[in-house]
């Protein structure tokens, strides 16, 4: 089991890369609802930890 710290603040563990849809799906295409909560220029993040401070940014306005 890998070690978590602080800086890695992103579970990752539900990306199975198992589709969640069949191939007919994807032919015909998917809808789902979307919200849009906005944008935020991160010109180079470094490191996970500057994309996921830049997502609470967001959030929090």
């Amino acid at each position: 089991m890998p070690v978590r710290n602080r800086y890695d603040l992103v579970d990752d563990a539900g990306d199975s890369r198992v589709p969640l849809h069949n191939e007919e799906a994807y032919q015909h295409g998917i809808n789902f609802q979307a919200k849009y909560v906005g944008s935020l220029d991160v010109p180079r993040p470094n490191s996970r930890v500057e994309i996921v401070a830049a997502m609470r940014r967001i959030r929090v306005s």
